[in-house]
């Protein structure tokens, strides 16, 4: 069984992608890209579901950053 097959493996991914961005092993633009484009069908529906909230807080982040920098 692969993960995409498990609800419950599916709503770990987005612990693991946080935990990977707080390590600083994965880079924003990766993130957003999985998000955008590169999850697998067969689980995106629950990958952006619970994904949602940790991609809005990483736009609010780039936004502020953004505007200190002006």
């Amino acid at each position: 069984m692969s993960c995409y097959e498990d609800n419950r493996l599916l709503k770990l991914f987005t612990d693991v992608v946080k935990a990977l961005y707080s390590s600083d092993l994965v880079a924003e633009d990766t993130i957003q890209h999985w998000y955008k484009k590169g999850s697998h069908p067969k689980g995106r529906n629950v990958f952006l579901k619970d994904a949602e909230p940790f991609i809005k807080w990483l736009d609010e982040a780039e936004e502020e950053e953004e505007e200190e920098d002006e």
